[in-house]
């Protein structure tokens, strides 16, 4: 590790926790004065005097916010073990603590910060400074604005953990960070967990009013004081402290997170009904809500003692005994699906590196290049019953042209897939340049190529 000669840079709380500037004061009012401690299955808790302590102390001062450093265990011979904090400004030292105390957690609280003022055209020093994932044990600072200056920003197993599907990386607003990964890091992550998602179905199952449960993001500050009790720390109070101040708080973000999830998958867990676990943001699948469970019921008892119900009833027992059964007919898939299925397998299993393309974007576009005679709308009648939207199909083939490079037929993308983009899609950046190079009269190249940007 080395010694930084300046603090670290990145700062982007205020997006992340743009609550009223009184929050510690006025939100705390919010809080019942006796909070119940959240219970977690995990060894590492906060102690009950660090917290009651931070409750009494005086509202906005460093003592009342919420941190990692209240959490502890109790170790070998009773000894209280705290959350431990590395802090690596190389390459080197990232990839050796990955290695040794991130690798193979299922779930890793994760945030980046980044410099207030940064553009797109900076680095990404300026737009990725401090990367930060937490185990409920551990909490790794990765300051890559300090790295050297030949140094890759992103050691393979720290790369490896980001792009595994398996890990779920919980955060709040998680998916603007990942962005960030990709685009200036070349981080195509996977198991996004937006805390948000999981708060809300709890809070409105529990309150049975599941039409409320929606996707629009709740603060990470207004999580935690909702369900850890305290105050989040600001940003307008951090910027004045010293810079080892300022990584305690950058720390206690993704240790937030890991505690957050943990808390609200076992609230989760005791809900009855109990929906499934809110899926991986990546995928933009729906948030699951709970079935109700089906009513008993309550005439049976009335129906079985009057005679004439149970007649009736009898007859139709015996008439519906003497009907004939048809035999069940196995669902049997469309083989054009099977096929565009194996030939999007094999694809993946021929790439090193992770895709961008999801699965089922792979699989519209094997439907549709492999079959000529199918236009989009004839595709999303085939994928699904009820079909899918004609745009969504549009947007998996335009996607994996132009993401992956695949081939395409200039005359058939430009009269069957092309034709139904928008105006504003068809400059926009993202295809602009495909539409382009379709609308040439080059005939020579007419046919099946391989669309390079």
């Amino acid at each position: 590790m080395q010694t930084p000669s300046q603090p670290p840079t990145a700062d982007h709380k205020q997006a992340k926790n743009s609550t009223d500037a009184e929050v510690s004061k006025t939100n705390s009012e919010r809080v019942l004065e006796i909070f119940e401690l959240p219970s977690t299955p995990l060894s590492f808790k906060i102690s009950p005097t660090l917290f009651h302590a931070a409750r009494t102390a005086k509202a906005g001062s460093l003592e009342s916010f919420w941190s990692h450093t209240m959490y502890q265990r109790a170790g070998d011979q009773g000894v209280l073990e705290r959350v431990k904090v590395h802090y690596c400004t190389s390459r080197h030292t990232t990839e050796q603590v990955c290695q040794e105390h991130f690798l193979g957690q299922a779930v890793l609280g994760f945030d980046l910060e980044w410099l207030p003022y940064s553009t797109r055209s900076d680095g990404p020093r300026e737009n990725v400074s401090l990367i930060q994932i937490a185990s409920p044990e551990r909490i790794g600072l990765f300051h890559v604005a300090m790295f050297a200056e030949n140094e890759d920003f992103v050691p393979p197993t720290l790369r490896s953990i980001m792009e595994d599907p398996n890990v779920s990386k919980v955060g709040v607003q998680i998916q603007g960070d990942c962005t960030r990964m990709k685009n200036y890091l070349g981080v195509q992550c996977q198991g996004i967990f937006e805390l948000s998602h999981l708060y809300k179905q709890v809070k409105y199952t529990a309150a049975k009013t599941p039409e409320l449960i929606n996707r629009v993001p709740v603060a990470l500050s207004t999580q935690v004081l909702e369900l850890l009790g305290l105050p989040l720390f600001k940003g307008e109070v951090v910027r004045s402290s010293n810079w080892m101040k300022r990584l305690n708080y950058s720390a206690s973000d993704a240790y937030a997170g890991v505690q957050l999830y943990h808390v609200l998958e076992s609230r989760r867990k005791g809900l009855d009904p109990c929906p499934p676990r809110p899926h991986h943001a990546e995928l933009g699948l729906p948030i699951p809500v709970a079935k109700p469970k089906a009513e008993p019921d309550s005439d049976v008892g009335d129906v079985a003692s009057d005679d004439s119900f149970s007649s009736i009833g009898s007859v139709l027992e015996a008439e519906l005994l003497n009907l004939p059964l048809d035999p069940i007919k196995p669902l049997v898939r469309d083989p054009r699906i099977l096929a565009a299925e194996e030939r999007a397998s094999e694809y993946r299993k021929s790439k090193k590196k992770s895709i961008s393309a999801q699965p089922a974007a792979l699989r519209a576009y094997f439907v549709w290049h492999s079959n000529v005679s199918l236009k989009p709308e004839a595709v999303a009648r085939l994928l699904r019953d009820p079909p899918l939207k004609t745009n969504t199909v549009v947007s998996y083939i335009l996607n994996v042209i132009v993401g992956e490079k695949m081939a395409f037929d200039k005359k058939r993308l430009k009269s069957e897939v092309l034709l139904l983009l928008d105006e504003r899609a068809r400059v926009g950046i993202k295809y602009g340049a495909l539409v382009r190079s379709c609308e040439s009269s080059d005939e020579a190249t007419s046919r099946c190529i391989s669309w390079q940007s």
